[in-house]
């Protein structure tokens, strides 16, 4: 009965120091310091984020890569040209259901991307299944953070009790 005992606390000390100790990666989506979305970080995934344009008031929209450990810029499209619009980023620009397309942009923006969410322009982001309407007149920033298990478990539930 005693090596039981001992056994059981031995498979507890170890489990609990595995989710203590093991780091997991994981893209958090934080709004003024308070995660409203996690999501299990995935080599390769892509998502993007969408809004309405300020001035020209057509949806823009700019497509991101998660690559080794940190979001990238690959693509961005929108309806029409304004000021401030490059004309040549990236490697390929043209058009495709009435959107102008600009791919093959390969900038790196690290770990955290930061945004500031305005009243009128309804930003969204687009991961995976997921859709997240941001709110309005928010800052917000995407983030690539590395949680141990256990912290990781407990943001996730956190999140969807919410």
């Amino acid at each position: 009965m005693k090596w039981k005992v001992v056994m059981i606390a031995a498979v507890t000390l170890c489990l609990g120091i595995l989710l203590a100790v093991v780091k997991i990666p994981l893209l958090l989506i934080v709004a003024e310091d308070e995660t409203e979305s996690a999501f299990l970080y995935k080599e390769g995934a892509e998502f993007s984020i969408r809004w309405t344009h300020s001035v020209e008031k057509e949806d823009w929209e700019e497509m991101f890569a998660l690559e080794d450990g940190v979001i990238e810029l690959t693509a961005t499209r929108f309806k029409t040209f304004g000021a401030g619009v490059p004309n040549d980023a990236g490697e390929d620009t043209f058009l495709k259901d009435g959107w102008v397309y600009m791919t093959g942009i390969t900038q790196t923006i690290g770990k955290e991307l930061a945004l500031r969410t305005g009243r009128e322009t309804n930003h969204r982001v687009i991961y995976e299944r997921h859709h997240l309407d941001l709110k309005k007149n928010h800052s917000y920033r995407i983030k690539v953070v590395r949680s141990s298990i256990w912290n990781g478990i407990n943001t996730y539930i956190s999140v969807k009790l919410r």
